[in-house]
């Protein structure tokens, strides 16, 4: 059920699947923790994305205490990632870097570290500290490097990802010139969609988009494009999670 789930989450033409993860969780066997824990992720991952926020949270709980109860590491860490950025999304961001912090202390992998930098980066530059949330950036350098402790789910992870979230933090601290130059190009992977609604807000917001407005499939990437076209957009209104 949770390869199906990943497949279909894949898919350009998918809406509405939290209904569907969110059901087998509630009917999957008890027998296999572990298994249930990798589920539980990759639902909270799902309503993450469809703006499902209070579920989300409550799925990644549930996935931190399955794994933690099967010894399932990867998903332990996996889910602590997820819960960072859950939690910046609805701004609870002392909790974001607490989760953070968790993530950095139980994983020896340089790669993964990396990873809970980016997220790190993200929440500082919500909270306007310009200063650490570069310092974060510096950090998040490694995630590109050759990481044999790496967990397999790592592989998304790449120089426009590392791109994508620079420019994020730089549009969340107010620089939107220096973001817009900073953004990735589309690659039209639908797990990027986010990225590029993140994009076209800022160049709107600098008065620099030209054309009809994008259309975009998840709810968290149509939530990252909204705004008021031809305006500047103070710190607070540029912020992008």
């Amino acid at each position: 059920m949770t390869a199906l789930l990943i497949d279909l989450d894949g898919r350009a033409d998918t809406t509405n699947l939290g209904d569907l993860a969110v059901q087998a969780v509630r009917q999957a066997p008890r027998d296999d923790l572990a298994a249930l824990a990798e589920l539980a992720e990759v639902t909270g991952w799902i309503l993450f994305e469809e703006e499902r926020q209070a579920e989300a949270h409550a799925h990644n709980l549930l996935a931190l205490h399955l794994s933690r109860q099967s010894n399932f590491h990867d998903v332990e860490i996996l889910t602590l990632l997820n819960s960072t950025f859950q939690r910046t999304r609805v701004n609870k961001l002392r909790e974001a870097l607490a989760l953070a912090a968790r993530g950095v202390e139980r994983t020896t992998s340089t790669k993964v570290r990396a990873m809970f930098a980016l997220r790190e980066a993200r929440v500082y530059s919500r909270m306007g500290l310009e200063r650490a949330a570069l310092g974060a950036l510096d950090r998040a350098r490694d995630v590109l490097e050759d990481d044999p402790r790496a967990p397999h789910w790592a592989w998304w992870i790449d120089q426009a990802e590392l791109d994508g979230h620079r420019a994020a933090v730089l549009a969340n601290l107010g620089r939107l010139e220096e973001a817009a130059l900073a953004f990735p190009p589309d690659d039209g992977l639908r797990f990027r969609e986010v990225l590029r609604a993140m994009r076209f807000r800022t160049l709107r917001a600098l008065g620099e988009w030209h054309g009809p407005e994008p259309v975009f499939a998840s709810p968290r990437a149509r939530q990252a494009a909204t705004g008021i076209p031809g305006v500047r957009y103070t710190r607070e209104e540029a912020s992008t999670a």
